[in-house]
Order: structure tokens, then C-alpha cells, then sequence
């Protein structure tokens, strides 16, 4: 017998879904004009089950690390790293002063 698995589950892996997403396909983006993806980042290991079980208790008993680590499992990177400059603007340029000249030449 041939067994006919989810398409969505064969691309996904063990990662949970959590929403409807950007388009409503589950797939994981980080950006700032829609903050939450349609899937966890992680897939489910059991440290973060360990801890997904911790965070449906109090959350002050929750150490910093163990919070920062919930965070990691459900997103790839903060807003402050979504919005760091990368300095692409340099490659921009240059290969565009690079195209001036030759065009100029």
C-alpha cells in the first residue's frame, strides 16, 4: 500500500501551526508590516515542549533564558534585528556607479 502523507506536512516538518499567516499558506517569514507567521520557527523538540508546558503555568517563575528561548522557538528575530541596516545600500550603489560608468565609457 502506498501511503499518501500531508503536502503541507512533508514541507513543514514537525513545526507547529499557530495562525493563518501572511496568505493564508504555511509558511514562515519574518517581517515587520505582518509579524506573525503562519508556523513556529523551531520545530517541537523535547527541551521546547518542556518548556511549553512551564509557560502554561506562571510566567514569573519562568527564568530569562527560558523566555528567551519560547521567543527563539516561535521567531527567527526580534524587531530590532528585522529592522537593522545590512548595508546593502553599499552593493546598491556601487554596482549602479559601476553601470553609470560603463554607460558613460
Amino acid at each position: 500500500n502506498h501511503v499518501v502523507e500531508d503536502p503541507v506536512k512533508v514541507s513543514i516538518g514537525n513545526r507547529e501551526i499557530v495562525g493563518f499567516g501572511m496568505n493564508g499558506q504555511p509558511n514562515y517569514m519574518d517581517r515587520v508590516d505582518f509579524p506573525m507567521p503562519a508556523i513556529r520557527f523551531k520545530e517541537v523538540t523535547a527541551d521546547i515542549q518542556i518548556l511549553k508546558s512551564k509557560e502554561e503555568g506562571d510566567w514569573s517563575k519562568l527564568t530569562i533564558e527560558e523566555k528567551k528561548a519560547l521567543y527563539r522557538a516561535s521567531f527567527c528575530q526580534t524587531f530590532a534585528e528585522i529592522k537593522a541596516p545590512t548595508g546593502e545600500w553599499k552593493s546598491v550603489l556601487g554596482f549602479s556607479l559601476v553601470g553609470i560608468s560603463l554607460a558613460c565609457w
